[in-house]
């Protein structure tokens, strides 16, 4: 018998951890808390290499095993892990909560990674008001570029 169980159960605790730094990560933008937003990121990596690490392993025992093959283990594994017997019921049942936290991570990602561009692209119009520029005032420069005109009256010498 393989031992697969331990994997996903440092795989699920990691992905469960990950969820919620994910969730801490979003209070953090919303605040605007730098050094909060770089500690969280930190954390998010340091989870994020647990998993692959966790992962590899589980691709190398199987191709050991001789489950799969080196090319496409993930495929052939979801195959081979749904004809095993119900023996196995304990692995299928955590790897399937897995995939669940691994779509739910990637959600939360993605509306972090959307809230992230628009505190970008806001903070860049405020910069950009502030040095006197503006996107719609642009004048052409000799090697035929584009580049903001500025003001005499900015925000910043005021």
């Amino acid at each position: 018998m393989i031992p697969l169980a331990p994997l996903f159960v440092q795989m699920k605790e990691s992905l469960e951890q990950l969820l919620e730094v994910l969730s801490r990560e979003r209070s953090a933008l919303a605040t605007a808390t730098a050094d909060d937003i770089l500690q969280l990121a930190a954390e998010k990596k340091s989870l994020l290499d647990t998993i692959e690490s966790a992962n590899q392993k589980r691709a190398k025992m199987l191709i050991k095993f001789g489950v799969v093959e080196a090319k496409a283990p993930d495929f052939v594994f979801k195959d081979w892990l749904a004809q095993q017997p119900a023996t196995m019921d304990d692995v299928k049942q955590m790897a399937d909560a897995c995939n669940e936290l691994l779509e739910q991570c990637k959600k939360e990602n993605f509306t972090n990674a959307r809230i992230l561009s628009t505190l970008q692209k806001r903070n860049k119009v405020m910069f950009e008001t502030l040095q006197g520029h503006s996107r719609k005032n642009k004048v052409y420069t000799a090697s035929g570029n584009t580049r903001p005109v500025s003001s005499k009256h900015t925000l910043g010498r005021a």
